[in-house]
């Protein structure tokens, strides 16, 4: 019985000492948006369109006043004078299909399918002809996986077309580069649903359907009409900010660009397609 007693004093004691705490798991704090350089609750433009643009699907800076547009129908562009509000000009590059962006670079369009092939073609203002254009040229990008694809832009310092994925393998949204000089297709950046997830108001997946490169910044500024936001992006993939969107303003944004001096225009496809433009603050 002896022999017992200090055993039992012993597990008495470290009974009734106090068990470590373990320590407590707090959720990281929202990242915080970076400042953005437009007011997108306040255009400082609205333009609606006429009928052949109700389905807006892509947009691009095309010359001084003016913009290219598709639609996800037509084997169109237009061209959109912001002067005059009205379609001044068409070139017909291919057939029907569904058309996805557009892109002026040089003195070349290029046009995006929703399977990520290319079309390239030199327009000629003012001259309208029937069929597509004999100088239309379709650029084979053989994407992996067949994605489906809704993003497209330019990015002068690598001289390559930004191709955006909407739907693919996984969640994560990869960005494509098309090398012009090269003429070669590249896996660019990867956009991150965890990334955008760390922003407070992030609205669940994020399916990009618009893309641009600011001027003067070289930030990606990417759209998602799926979750009525904008992602801006610095050109290594970071996110930097993660900004909603009118829906009533913007009932289905689909398109995006910049003007050299930095304003921006964000075109809607709905019962009317709309163009809204910001000036830089």
């Amino acid at each position: 019985m002896k022999q017992l007693l200090p055993i039992l004093l012993l597990t008495t004691l470290f009974a009734c000492q106090p068990g470590k705490k373990k320590p407590v798991e707090t959720a990281a704090p929202p990242v915080v948006n970076a400042p953005l350089s437009y007011d997108l609750a306040n255009p400082t433009q609205r333009h609606k369109l006429p009928n052949d643009l109700r389905e807006i699907s892509g947009l691009s800076y095309y010359k001084p006043g003016r913009l290219a547009c598709v639609q996800d129908e037509l084997g169109v562009v237009f061209i959109y004078d912001l002067s005059r509000k009205a379609i001044v000009d068409e070139h017909v590059f291919g057939k029907d299909g569904d058309y996805e962006g557009v892109e002026y670079v040089g003195n070349k369009l290029y046009i995006m399918r929703s399977d990520g092939e290319l079309y390239e073609m030199t327009p000629t203002d003012g001259v309208k002809i029937l069929g597509s254009s004999p100088e239309t040229k379709h650029i084979k990008t053989d994407l992996p996986g067949k994605p489906d694809m809704e993003g497209l832009g330019y990015d002068p310092k690598l001289e390559a077309l930004l191709l955006a994925t909407k739907d693919g393998k996984g969640t994560d949204k990869i960005i494509y580069f098309y090398s012009l000089p090269n003429k070669m297709l590249f896996q660019g950046i990867v956009l991150k649903q965890a990334d955008l997830q760390t922003f407070e108001n992030s609205t669940g997946e994020f399916k990009p359907s618009g893309i641009a490169v600011h001027p003067q910044t070289r930030d990606y500024y990417v759209l998602s009409s799926a979750a009525h936001q904008l992602a801006v992006l610095a050109p290594n993939g970071k996110v930097k900010s993660l900004v909603s969107l009118d829906e009533g303003a913007l009932p289905q944004p689909e398109g995006i660009c910049f003007a050299p001096d930095g304003t921006l225009y964000i075109a809607s496809e709905g019962k009317k397609g709309i163009i809204l433009e910001f000036k830089a603050l």
